[in-house]
């Protein structure tokens, strides 16, 4: 017989390699995650989606359930939905779900892909996921609640990148090296990574010009529930005025702007606004491989059904932290729309246009901009709600006792 489980004690972690996020209790999902973890305390056991410490890993989720959440081990009662790469192996998954069984005693766990709860969170089934992440950025595409992975690309551009090409462009500023040595203050990433993250000191400006086969993973039946096929058209906001008010922001941005560091005073040069360049163009930062205009469009190109490609272009979430830099949706748009193909027959398959999807404005919290890239978050808590009502749906112990590690591929990802 297994245990009824109580919303209240469903547990969400939403796996990053940079930050994970966690959270207890489903009963109001329009919150924000009351855990975050820097992955960096536990020995950064992420490198991207590849697990390279096992121990440190297990550290941190032993951390976030006994410690942070106050849960006891010895009468768990808390289920898990933990979000995942898509890239993670059967053999890890297995891993995990051992894991959970066997040191955490959860009464069940259900894995979830992180693109597709990304879509959910946003009110939509399909669409393309593009996760801006701390060492790359994928690109994911979903129809119909699976996740196509013979459609995935990654960008080998991510937070790191635009920390360090930041950097690179301070120290071409003569007058921000001698302020700096003035007041004996290193100029290093430290500074850079600051900078970037000051809300309204960086923009992503449009139009700007640089310097120079696998199986399919899905959710069970009933998670379609989450969103109705209605909402793969193009939420007609495209986030009107958000989108409105960053437009008129980027219009009265000033050439230089003051920051305060460390009780000091810098000025910084309208090139800080070239901090995301890298993403556009790989190559700035020595990397080779595509850039984020040629990713969403192998991507998209290479999804099934043919017929559904243009549509996805309708229904684009950007998720993760670098997701928040203003002006990066304007940005993507317009470069996409220039090199889109076009034509005057209306009977071609084309996109119609780019759309961005958003957090719905009913979540009155989760709606803001600066909880838009919490959408894998929200997608997660919306899917804990329902998969762990039935013990159908979720792997309890019972299953896991029956079936053993392997128990992991018949319920979930």
């Amino acid at each position: 017989m297994s245990l009824t489980l109580q919303e209240d004690n469903f547990v969400v972690i939403d796996v990053g390699s940079s930050v994970t996020r966690a959270g207890m209790g489903m009963h109001d999902t329009n919150k924000v995650p009351s855990v975050t973890v820097n992955m960096s305390d536990f020995n950064n056991p992420l490198n991207g989606s590849d697990i390279v410490s096992w121990e440190d890993l297990e550290a941190c989720w032993h951390t976030i359930l006994f410690k942070e959440l106050g849960i006891k081990k010895s009468r768990n009662e808390h289920a898990v939905l933990l979000t995942v790469p898509v890239e993670w192996s059967k053999f890890e998954l297995e891993r995990i779900t051992q894991m959970f069984f066997e040191r955490f005693n959860v009464p069940g766990i259900y894995l979830a892909p992180q693109p597709l709860l990304a879509l959910y969170g946003c009110g939509a089934v399909s669409g393309i996921v593009v996760d801006v992440g701390y060492k790359s950025t994928t690109v994911n595409v979903v129809v119909d609640s699976i996740v196509q992975l013979e459609a995935s690309t990654t960008v080998p551009i991510g937070g790191k990148h635009f920390d360090a090409y930041l950097l690179e462009l301070f120290k071409k500023d003569e007058s921000l090296v001698q302020q700096f040595k003035e007041k004996d203050i290193p100029l290093d990433l430290d500074f850079a990574r600051f900078v970037k993250e000051q809300r309204g000191v960086c923009h992503v400006l449009a139009g700007h010009e640089q310097s120079t086969s696998q199986p399919t993973v899905g959710l069970p039946g009933v998670i379609e529930t989450v969103a109705s096929a209605a909402t793969e058209d193009v939420i007609e906001d495209d986030v009107p005025m958000a989108q409105k008010e960053e437009e008129e922001s980027v219009k009265k941005i000033p050439e230089n702007v003051q920051v305060e560091y460390k009780g000091h005073k810098f000025t910084i040069g309208s090139y800080r606004h070239r901090v995301f360049d890298p993403l556009f163009d790989v190559s700035l930062v020595g990397e080779s491989g595509l850039d984020i205009i040629e990713a969403m469009r192998v991507s998209a190109s290479h999804c099934e059904p043919p017929e559904i490609r243009p549509k996805v272009w309708e229904s684009v979430a950007l998720c993760g932290g670098g997701s928040l830099m203003q002006g990066l949706q304007m940005r993507l748009k317009a470069e996409v729309n220039r090199v889109m193909p076009s034509s005057d027959n209306i009977g071609d398959a084309q996109p119609k246009q780019v759309g961005f999807l958003r957090i719905p404005d009913y979540f009155t919290i989760l709606k803001e901009r600066q909880h838009q890239h919490l959408c894998t978050w929200l997608g997660g808590e919306i899917v804990a709600k329902l998969v762990f009502i039935d013990a159908k749906n979720y792997i309890s112990k019972v299953d896991y006792n029956e079936s053993g590690p392997s128990v992991v591929h018949t319920k979930g990802v």
